[in-house]
């Protein structure tokens, strides 16, 4: 199976450090969605990703399949009304039943679970699967890692403000009552 690094995208729905079901009566899993902008669909690292879903789908399949016959793993964006979903944009959702490791832009670990939100500039690093389950043929991908490339100046896509625009500076007594 192919091991492949995302394009840039905007981390969405975050769940990487606790488990959460996907659906209810789910087992819980580690899962996370990517949304890709235009620009980077013409990535070769987007035509890299889709090349290797369909040959997921092939392999477990094979090379006859019809893709329209199977659910893709690439969804579009402009049908969600969620903060960060575009028309034009697409996704994906990967998951895992392990944790996946997270590392910034420098390749550090992420330890802490506030320092990761929907919003981020992100790279991930998945593997596609073919799957069948009650009747259906679908490909999806497996989350092995995140790389958190860039927070600042990012749009949390929770609402949350961020820390840096909420205050400003104090110097010395400025005023404060105490």
């Amino acid at each position: 199976m192919a091991n492949l690094t995302t394009p840039y995208g905007v981390l969405s729905f975050a769940n990487l450090f606790t488990p959460r079901p996907r659906a209810e009566g789910k087992d819980p899993d580690f899962n996370c969605s990517i949304i890709f902008d235009e620009q980077q669909q013409k990535s070769p690292a987007y035509k890299a990703l889709k090349a290797a879903h369909d040959d997921a789908a092939r392999a477990k399949w094979g090379d006859k399949l019809d893709l329209k016959t199977v659910r893709s793993a690439f969804h579009d964006a402009g049908e969600k009304t969620y903060d960060g979903y575009h028309p034009g944009h697409v996704y994906i959702s990967p998951w895992s039943k392990n944790k996946p490791g997270i590392v910034d832009a420098q390749k550090q670990p992420v330890l802490l679970p506030d320092e990761v939100w929907s919003g981020q500039l992100v790279r991930l690093n998945v593997t596609p699967f073919a799957w069948l389950h009650s009747g259906k043929k679908g490909v999806s991908f497996g989350l092995n890692h995140v790389q958190i490339v860039k927070s600042d100046g990012m749009q949390r896509l929770d609402g949350r403000p961020s820390i840096g625009s909420v205050f400003d500076e104090v110097e010395g007594d400025s005023g404060a009552p105490f």
